[in-house]
């Protein structure tokens, strides 16, 4: 799940009911799911409680997850402690956080 073009999508969608709930549930029903970039750029109330409604049905599933973002832990339970509880609690003892730029591979020649 690409989050933002993901976000976006689903965000355009919000008012068929329908094709809403078919987008949404492609994430929370597949067999793994990897969010890439998880809340990058300006995050929405709105961005919150669809992330949300995906995490929760994966968390109360007991599905796969796997999750890149520039958000610590920390920061993740401080912009939302509903999400970000949820996703420690699942990634528990899988958490590695990564920092400074020197680790980033697309500044490396």
């Amino acid at each position: 799940m690409p989050y933002r073009d993901a976000i976006t999508k689903i965000k355009q969608n919000m008012m068929d009911d329908e094709v809403y709930k078919k987008s949404m549930d492609k994430y929370k029903t597949s067999e793994l799911l990897i969010i890439d970039d998880l809340f990058k750029g300006k995050v929405t109330e709105s961005d919150i409680n669809i992330v949300f409604e995906i995490i929760n049905y994966t968390y109360l599933n007991n599905l796969p997850l796997a999750i890149s973002s520039e958000y610590t832990m920390e920061k993740l339970l401080d912009l939302d402690e509903a999400v970000g509880s949820r996703i420690f609690e699942m990634c528990r003892g899988n958490v590695v956080e990564v920092h400074g730029k020197e680790n980033n591979y697309r500044l490396k020649d």
